[in-house]
């Protein structure tokens, strides 16, 4: 039994047939990304290409978690399936998992998987594993509910107002959180409704709570650094900054905070006197204190994701760790593999060098599983011969050709041609062939 299958949809709304993927097995030993794929219902969705019409589809599956010894077997319980039906299809899922491991991998537990007829137990359990506590979801939950309330007053700013009033305190960042996170979720289910009704909330939200009004301030003030000129109005700036406004720009601008600016600021603080004096003092040692905490984490991130590398590298098979720890790989990671890559090349150490390029190949193959499927041909399509090997793919992939496809090409080749870079505009010039390729197909 394949782990993924593709299944006939007939759209409720619109009549549409078309095809989407369905998944049986998710496990995060090989593939990480799914858990988040699952726990942010991103996963087992169909939604129309024609009308935009969707939701999740309740299908059975298993998830595994070697990590944490966890077998999980999912059967909802509006498929009203007889129990003898039932306990074989669990029994198949089962074994199609096993298949897929080594002999020592299938350990005790796998004789008695878990199993859950909800949804929602189901994640509560997988949250479960990664250590997060039932208090914990329970205020999640809570906040979660919040987010439902206020829904309904969203297109109503007195009302809203009112409603915000005296939960002042709780809409706080986790509040914001979830909303953002419930409005990625409506938007990835193709919900435009419930996505339009979140993002305005978010919107009206925003200048009436006290978290909402400090991250508008901070947002506005990182956005005014582009206007920025030199060193001297940047040292302006900051000057004239609150603190919350000072916390935003430091992050945000940590390489401007240098020796030069120190020095500018304490000659200005030496310059002043009484109230002003002590303000300025203040703000130099906020901003020292920020440099050293920004500094610290740096460091300790730099030495975890070169301590990582080291532990893949050392690995007996650096391909199967790379998939071990996708989790603790991010944006820093790739920065010192890179700087690896470029060192190795520069030594002349071919071994290592093919390591770490592999290690790279993998990794992306990695992100780009987790794509969605119109991306992931987009993708293939760039690495493609052009143009008979677009064509030749663009024929094999027909039924997924569609004018949202074309769409979404035409936004990423827009996108490019902004970025004013030499290699971004001949990638913006490949997109924009292999639409005029496409367009023939539609």
């Amino acid at each position: 039994m394949p782990d993924t299958n593709a299944v006939p949809i007939t759209c409720p709304n619109c009549g549409n047939q078309y095809q989407t993927p369905v998944r049986s097995i998710i496990d995060v030993g090989q593939q990480p990304q799914l858990r988040q794929a699952l726990l942010s219902g991103q996963l087992n969705l169909a939604v129309c290409p024609k009308c935009h019409t969707g939701g999740m589809l309740e299908v059975p599956l298993v998830y595994h978690d070697p990590g944490a010894e966890f077998l999980a077997v999912y059967f909802p319980q509006q498929l009203n399936i007889p129990e003898m039906e039932k306990q074989r299809m669990i029994g198949d899922l089962t074994q199609s998992l096993m298949r897929t491991l080594l002999p020592e991998q299938r350990k005790g537990y796998f004789l008695s998987p878990r199993q859950f007829a909800s949804r929602q137990n189901l994640m509560d359990a997988v949250l479960g594993t990664m250590g997060i506590t039932q208090e914990e979801l329970d205020r999640q939950r809570k906040k979660m509910k919040m987010v439902e309330q206020f829904m309904v007053m969203a297109d109503d700013p007195k009302g809203l107002q009112m409603m915000a009033k005296g939960q002042d305190a709780q809409l706080d960042y986790e509040f914001f959180g979830i909303l953002a996170g419930m409005l990625q979720q409506a938007q990835g289910m193709g919900d435009e409704k419930s996505a339009a009704r979140l993002e305005l909330l978010q919107k009206n939200l925003m200048p009436i709570t006290t978290f909402g009004k400090r991250m508008v301030k901070q947002q506005a003030a990182v956005e005014s650094l582009k206007e920025i000129k030199d060193a001297d109005e940047f040292l302006e700036k900051m000057v004239a900054s609150d603190p919350d406004e000072v916390t935003a720009i430091a992050v945000s601008a940590r390489p401007m905070l240098d020796y030069k600016f120190f020095e500018s600021l304490t000659a200005r603080i030496d310059a002043s006197q009484g109230a002003e004096r002590d303000r300025l003092g203040k703000l130099r040692d906020q901003l020292l204190e920020l440099t050293q905490k920004l500094d610290e984490a740096a460091r300790a991130g730099i030495d975890e994701a070169m301590g990582l590398l080291r532990q893949i590298v050392s690995s007996p098979s650096p391909r199967s760790a790379v998939h071990e720890h996708a989790d603790e790989i991010d944006d820093l990671f790739m920065s010192v593999l890179s700087m690896n890559i470029q060192e190795a090349e520069r030594q002349g150490d071919k071994d290592l060098l093919a390591t770490f390029e592999m290690i790279y190949d993998e990794v992306m193959a990695l992100v780009e599983a987790g794509l969605p499927p119109e991306m992931q041909l987009i993708n293939e399509l760039l690495r493609t011969s052009y143009p008979d090997g677009t064509r030749a793919l663009l024929s094999e992939h027909r039924a997924e050709v569609t004018p949202e496809l074309l769409e979404l090409v035409g936004q990423m080749a827009d996108e490019m041609v902004q970025r004013e870079d030499p290699e971004a505009a001949e990638t913006a010039k490949r997109l924009r062939d292999i639409r005029s390729q496409a367009m023939l197909m539609v």
